[in-house]
Formats: C-alpha cells, structure tokens, sequence
C-alpha cells in the first residue's frame, strides 16, 4: 500500500541532508522523495516507516515523523447535501444626505420702535 510520510528533519547542514536523502533512496518500494520545504522530508511509496525513522535517528537524532496519509487521491463523499446560502439583503443607499433645518424665533419688524426699552445717551 503506498503512503506519503512526511518526516520533520531540521537541519541546515547540507551534508546532513544528502546523507538523508541517499539513506532514504536506498529503501526498496520509495517511489518519490520532496524536500523542497524546509524542515520537512516528504517520502512516497510502499515501505516500513518505523525502520526509516530509526535509520534516520541514526544520522540526525531529532528526525521525527510528522505526518502520514495514503497516496493518492482523496475519497470525496458522493452522497453530499448541498447547503443553500442564506440571502443576505444589501443596505438601501441614501443618494443624498440632507441636515434638519432649524428656525430660531425673529423679532418681529415693528416691535423695536415701540419697544420701552432704557436708552444710554
């Protein structure tokens, strides 16, 4: 059965990782090798994980396995139940905005004349 193993391997040694990479293409049934990323080794294949770890250990101690998966495609559920979107109403747009008018009271045009009111001379 093939599976993808993604093995966290830390390393900035570049002779680390070739050793890694020669120690890796060496087993039987590796079918691809990725280390593209950096820190993760992702292999492909049919092949015992455990004993890669271990031969692994052996060259750098903190090698550790992440990840594994089945190769291949997902199995996507057939029978899904498609979930309408709720309809969101869009806010009305105003076109213009116009500001409340405020009338204060104004004297009337006679009434200063007859007004009784103290003049300073």
């Amino acid at each position: 059965m093939q599976e993808k193993v993604v093995f966290k391997l830390d390393v900035y040694d570049e002779r680390i990782r070739q050793k890694a990479m020669t120690l890796v293409s060496e087993f039987s049934g590796v079918t691809s090798i990725d280390l593209k990323e950096q820190g993760k080794l992702k292999v492909t294949g049919a092949f015992d994980k455990f004993v890669m770890t271990k031969k692994l250990k052996k060259i750098y101690e903190y090698a550790d396995i992440i990840g594994v998966e089945p190769d291949g495609e997902p199995v996507q559920n057939r029978n899904q139940v498609k979930v309408p979107k709720p309809k969101v109403n869009k806010p009305i747009r105003q076109t213009k905005v116009t500001k409340p008018t405020t009338t204060y009271p104004r004297r009337k045009p006679g009434q200063a004349k007859n007004s009784d009111a103290c003049i300073i001379l």
